[in-house]
């Protein structure tokens, strides 16, 4: 099932076809749990593996992700979560044993609420202090889990317990705070967070990924550290790969490259109807266009916008420098100007 054996071939469809096959293989664990059997990590491993060399090559993984796999919610939530921690990991600097850690500890973050109760999970209702409480407890339940594995797992095992747990101290099962909680558990707990603002919800529709990262900045800032915050907008982008365009001039495009030092400036490819109608180039760095910027979002990423042929080229650098002292201040204020410039438009067109 491994991504990176056949995934030159038939691009896109190949990664669906892994999605779907992961879903398999995580689901059957959870069935296993649920009927209070054994469970055996070997094939969540070889998923963990998939991932990490799929990301090493390219991000249509990412894509797939952020697409809003159609799946069940919680077992789409343990894929997506493998694979937007190991692309925010990559951001900082993991690697080889370590990098396959979080990835497997993605699909099994959650496993302990397979061991709650179905009709508490999807009680429609508001949830009683008990109840609550049961919940919370799930991490507990998840660590037990993965212990009866045995002693090769218990690091999974505490990571999992972790999965919840805040910088800030505002977590559960136990209010760790700080360093008292491992990095990868937050790495883990923050992109838990941003799947679920970008997965559709029968009480609300899903976010785009750039409004999901302004709802991280604004609600979660002291739940995590800043340097995996910034790592996640880096690395998952306001504009993620895949996603559909409006620029400044009124040409749609699609989002060809993250560009992580601006994340606000990807390079965007313009639609082959307007590179047929005279466009001087099918391809625009909008951080060496200061002149155009993306007005709106038309569509969150899809898989098959665009070719994954080869590893990702870094991005040019911008002709206009900026200084790297502004990094993440620049960034928190950016976000907020391109939302309103987003809002703007939106309102322009409803009163128009």
């Amino acid at each position: 099932m491994a991504v990176s054996t056949r995934e030159s071939r038939c691009g896109g469809a190949i990664v669906t076809t892994w999605y779907h096959e992961a879903e398999q293989v995580v689901g059957e664990i959870a069935t296993a749990v649920q009927e209070h059997r054994s469970i055996f990590l070997e094939r969540l491993e070889a998923l963990a593996g998939d991932v990490v060399s799929s990301l090493q090559r390219n991000d249509e993984l990412v894509v797939e992700a952020l697409g809003g796999p159609a799946g069940p919610p919680l077992i789409t939530n343990l894929i997506n979560v493998a694979i937007l921690g190991t692309k925010v990991g990559i951001g900082l600097g993991y690697y080889g044993e370590e990098l396959h850690q979080l990835a497997l500890a993605g699909l099994v973050h959650d496993i302990g609420l397979f061991a709650v109760p179905k009709s508490l999970i999807t009680k429609p209702g508001r949830l009683t202090q008990e109840e609550r409480a049961l919940i919370e407890g799930h991490p507990e339940l998840g660590y037990q889990v993965i212990e009866k594995c045995g002693p090769a797992y218990h690091c999974l095992g505490q990571l999992t317990r972790q999965a919840h747990e805040r910088f800030n101290g505002q977590g559960y099962p136990h209010r760790l705070k700080g360093r008292e909680i491992s990095e990868m558990a937050l790495i883990v707990g923050v992109v838990d967070i941003f799947d679920a603002l970008v997965s559709e919800r029968p009480y609300r529709r899903r976010l785009l990924p750039h409004e999901a990262v302004k709802e991280l900045l604004v609600a979660e800032r002291r739940a995590f550290p800043r340097e995996i915050l910034k790592a996640l907008v880096e690395q998952l982008s306001v504009y993620p790969l895949g996603t559909t365009v409006r620029l400044t001039t009124g040409e749609i495009a699609t989002v060809a490259t993250v560009n992580s030092r601006y994340p606000l400036r990807p390079v965007v490819r313009l639609d082959e109807q307007q590179e047929h109608e005279g466009s001087s180039s099918c391809e625009i760095d909008l951080s060496r266009a200061p002149l155009v910027s993306i007005a709106e979002i038309l569509n969150p990423p899809e898989v098959g916008r665009i070719t994954f042929s080869r590893p990702p080229s870094k991005p040019a650098m911008s002709a206009v420098p900026i200084a790297a002292s502004d990094s993440f201040t620049s960034l928190l204020e950016s976000l907020d100007a391109v939302v309103l410039t987003l809002q703007g438009v939106v309102n322009s067109k409803r009163t128009s």
